[in-house]
């Protein structure tokens, strides 16, 4: 603020006047103290102006303060130059100091004031926009929570019936054409509980009160290369998967690695599917390898391939989900390689002891609600 600048630079002009009409007396004693205790507080004062504008106080509070600095000196002022008038001190140069020095600490004053009052505003509107975001929230959770229950009760259960229907028909005797159109009906709705299912995880998976523990990251693996050779008897699993490897996590875990083996078998034309997981620790990661020979990704899908958008992925909504629940346990993704001989994804996790037995483990909450809602919101906008 110039009004600081503006109490020096009258000091000083002051000061000058003085010695120039009163040259048989020295004044500079009476001006350095004045310096002392009326120009430092006038500098803080230009201070308070730079900081204000650096400060997380909004700009509409800019004259609020500026007021309470004018005002507070100005009522001051007046004050205290109506004392001078009925009793004034013996010197003029004493009655100047005395009138300058109300102004300068009336100011100083007036500004404390102003910035106590804004910095007030500033915490009253964080506040009320902080109830009216959690209105919001609790509003689009409980939408969140009746979409669940149509996408569970209603939509997939429709689907099931559908797939269930189609596959009597295909055991009886039909021509070829209804045959392949009722191919396509079966699939299309397993399809379509695909997706239910995996909106369902995303929305458990970030809920809140869902809790990490210790789980045996080997077991799981070993489970999933069960469950790949058993879906698909002409894919070759190669699995290097040491015992004991922990991870924290919780039940969902499995998810991340069932998405990732059936992309590297679905999106896999070759003749003789090839996949190979290897597990490598160190003291504190966990790295999943998962190595397929299948036709790559095209250039033009990889920077959304993570994001869930199924207009520009034909991975729909299965790998959103691993990144997903990959943040959620403190890991990452990534696709290190990518080429007309396969790709190569990497899965990494903190590593965390083997717990204990018939000890208790710590655990630990994580993933705010509000996620919940942000996930979904990011799902329909892009939809």
């Amino acid at each position: 603020m110039g009004l600081g600048v503006l109490f020096v630079l009258v000091i000083v002009g002051e000061w000058t006047a003085f010695e120039i009409l009163r040259p048989d007396k020295d004044y500079t004693r009476d001006y350095v103290l004045t310096l002392l205790f009326n120009g430092i507080p006038a500098l803080g004062i230009s201070y308070t102006g730079y900081w204000l504008r650096r400060s997380d106080i909004e700009a509409d509070q800019y004259r609020r303060v500026v007021a309470w600095c004018l005002g507070g000196m100005a009522a001051f002022l007046s004050l205290n130059l109506v004392i001078i008038a009925l009793w004034p001190a013996d010197h003029f140069i004493e009655n100047l100091g005395w009138a300058r020095g109300s102004a300068v600490y009336a100011a100083c004053g007036g500004l404390i004031m102003g910035v106590i009052e804004a910095r007030a505003i500033k915490r009253a509107r964080v506040a009320e926009r902080e109830i009216a975001r959690t209105k919001r929230v609790e509003a689009k959770r409980q939408w969140l929570g009746y979409m669940n229950s149509l996408l569970r009760h209603e939509v997939l259960n429709t689907a099931n019936v559908i797939e269930g229907y189609s596959e009597l028909l295909l055991e009886e005797d039909t021509n070829d054409l209804s045959a392949d159109r009722l191919e396509v009906i079966r699939q299309q709705s397993r399809n379509l509980s695909e997706v239910i299912n995996d909106v369902q995880v995303l929305i458990e998976a970030t809920e809140e009160g869902h809790e990490l523990e210790p789980v045996s990251l080997s077991d799981v693996l070993n489970e999933s290369v069960v469950e790949l050779r058993a879906m698909d008897e002409t894919v070759d699993v190669e699995a290097a998967i040491p015992e004991d490897v922990f991870v924290r996590a919780d039940r969902l875990l499995p998810r991340v690695f069932c998405n990732l083996l059936q992309n590297a078998v679905k999106h896999n034309d070759s003749a003789v599917p090839r996949v190979s997981i290897t597990l490598a620790t160190d003291a504190d990661t966990a790295v999943v390898t998962i190595t397929d020979n299948g036709r790559g990704i095209p250039e033009e899908k990889r920077e959304t391939l993570f994001e869930g958008d199924t207009r520009t992925s034909n991975h729909g909504l299965g790998l959103y989900l691993v990144r997903t629940l990959t943040e959620r346990y403190g890991g990452a993704i990534e696709l290190r390689e990518t080429g007309p001989e396969g790709s190569v994804f990497t899965v990494e996790l903190p590593r965390v002891q083997r717990p204990s037995a018939g000890r208790s483990q710590e655990k630990e909450a994580t993933g705010p609600a509000t996620r919940t809602v942000e996930i979904v919101q990011e799902m329909y906008e892009r939809s």
